[in-house]
């Protein structure tokens, strides 16, 4: 049975893919420790494969939604509960097509607003709004900017993507982000645990507000 994502402001984990035993230890421990609704697995080097199915065991055994980026036919296969794509009509139609419509599926949509209202209007799960670059200030603006809009006028939830940090994700929040996802770089520090439980207070704490 498809988990579905649970709602809140909750927290969205990107989780960048790679065979490393200290990536997957601060997964396992994220997950233990922290409050996500659903947990992307995204594609890196090397590409995702059929052994990623433990991850997909590993987050489904929390109760949480699991998502692969960008390919349907692999979510499929490892049992995924969904698929992540680009803002792209043709990708939406052949990803609903394959995995059915319980399927939780996602679109990338930038700081694109036809692009968000198209998909939303096709049927995403949610639309996912932010810079490709985190540290790209006048992105954020026009993210948080993209997200205030959204939110008062759609019942489509929306995502704040690639989120630097817990002040970031508490404004953020405010403004009426569904979730909130950290950027996947983060799981490369050293403090990795830190910082995305501090990403999870905030996200806690704004729902506590509400």
């Amino acid at each position: 049975m498809t988990a579905a994502i649970k709602r809140g402001c909750r927290l969205y984990l990107q989780f960048p893919l790679q065979p490393s035993a200290i990536l997957s230890a601060r997964l396992a421990h994220a997950l233990s420790n922290t409050d996500p609704a659903c947990v992307l697995l995204c594609t890196g080097q090397p590409p995702l494969d059929d052994d990623s199915a433990t991850l997909v065991h590993l987050v489904q055994g929390h109760g949480l939604a699991c998502l692969v980026a960008n390919d349907a036919g692999l979510a499929l296969r490892l049992g995924a509960d969904g698929v992540h794509i680009e803002a792209d009509p043709t990708a939406y139609a052949e990803s609903r097509k394959l995995l059915g419509p319980n399927a939780n599926i996602g679109a990338q949509c930038g700081l694109s607003r036809h692009d968000a209202m198209l998909l939303a209007e096709m049927g995403v799960d949610y639309v996912a709004f932010g810079p490709e670059d985190e540290s790209d200030i006048d992105a954020i603006d026009q993210c948080a900017d993209l997200i205030s809009w959204w939110s008062e006028i759609f019942v489509v939830p929306c995502v704040a993507w690639n989120v630097a940090g817990a002040g970031e994700a508490a404004r953020l929040a405010a403004l009426g982000a569904d979730f909130v996802a950290p950027a996947a770089g983060l799981w490369r520090h050293d403090d990795a645990s830190r910082l995305i439980a501090e990403i999870d207070r905030a996200v806690r704490q704004s729902r506590s507000a509400a």
